[in-house]
């Protein structure tokens, strides 16, 4: 009778042991994502790195308040500041500097966040003021009062917003496969806006596999795609601090008064665009082009999202004629 009367018992049982298994298993699947959100951080492999390119187009640094500035130099003549592309360092420019440099005293800069820059401010914010902020100081340091501008994706949306906070000091300004229009990005960035997915994915996108394919998903010409610039482009992305700004630009940067202000932009603009650009679409391009007032635009056929490295003789050309004013 014993049996019989603990039968139902243990078979209700059941159902309760299930669910209480169910619930430690996604308790432990959300401490270990929690974790690996918050508490652990990828080694930064990249710290041993020793730069062929740096050794070669040599490291300069200059202290403000703001950040430690790491930049490169080369040239005579009147200033061309290049900020590197969102997400990479002063390689982005590799194949401008020197091209540029023939008539130019040409800067190329790592904003807090990018590259070998170390921020010194623990106030600093990762929102759009805080960049435009970070341009004005580095200029500030080298005691350059005005110059041409140009950028890259989110380098683009900086200089531009630069531009239009402060049109005394650019006297010209590119903007190649640029942010600045309030538009969503592409899923893969959009992702890094949800708290903990987002941490996750940028720590989990260090390694150097993630990054050549990264980096061949926004060139058409993939043999530019070189071990050497993959190594440039990784090292410091294995930064934590960089990490760590990644995620927070992309959730702070708002692009909705900077497209506002497109029709009363004066600083003369080239638009430089690569066709196959997959991650801002080339009809990005036309709609910088229907709202500022003075602009020049250029499409490139067979170049992706970063076309100076993607097609560097074209937009050396380009980028020559229009900061020379010969076009």
């Amino acid at each position: 009778m014993v049996g019989l009367e603990n039968a139902p018992q243990t078979a209700a049982a059941r159902p309760v042991r299930r669910r209480r298994r169910v619930a430690a298993v996604l308790a432990l699947l959300v401490a270990a994502l929690l974790f690996g959100a918050y508490g652990w951080q990828p080694a930064e492999d990249g710290r041993a790195f020793r730069s062929p390119y740096l050794a070669q187009a040599g490291s300069r640094y200059i202290d403000t308040p703001i950040a430690r500035f790491h930049y490169v130099q080369a040239g005579s003549g009147t200033p061309v500041i290049l900020l590197s592309p969102g997400g990479t360092s002063v390689i982005g420019w590799k194949d401008q500097l020197n091209a540029l440099a023939r008539d130019h005293t040409v800067y190329v800069a790592d904003l807090p966040g990018q590259g070998y820059t170390r921020v010194k401010d623990p106030g600093f914010a990762f929102d759009l003021d805080a960049m435009v902020a970070a341009v004005g100081a580095f200029m500030d340091g080298l005691g350059v009062r005005q110059a041409a501008l140009a950028g890259n994706s989110w380098s683009g949306g900086w200089a531009l917003a630069f531009a239009q906070r402060h049109p005394g000091r650019v006297t010209k300004l590119a903007l190649l496969d640029a942010t600045g229009l309030d538009l969503p990005g592409t899923l893969m960035w959009e992702s890094l806006k949800i708290p903990v997915v987002g941490e996750l994915a940028v720590k989990l996108s260090t390694g150097k596999s993630t990054v050549r394919g990264l980096a061949e998903g926004m060139m058409v010409n993939k043999g530019r795609v070189t071990d050497q610039l993959v190594d440039e482009w990784w090292a410091p992305m294995t930064f934590h601090d960089n990490i760590r700004a990644t995620y927070l630009l992309e959730r702070r940067l708002d692009w909705t008064p900077t497209e506002r202000a497109l029709p009363a932009t004066r600083t003369p603009t080239l638009v430089l665009w690569g066709r196959q650009d997959t991650v801002q679409p080339v009809e990005r391009a036309h709609r910088f082009a229907d709202l500022l007032p003075n602009d020049r635009l250029v499409i490139l056929d067979g170049c992706g999202h970063v076309p100076q490295l993607d097609c560097p003789d074209p937009v050396n050309r380009h980028l020559r004629a229009f900061f020379t004013g010969t076009r």
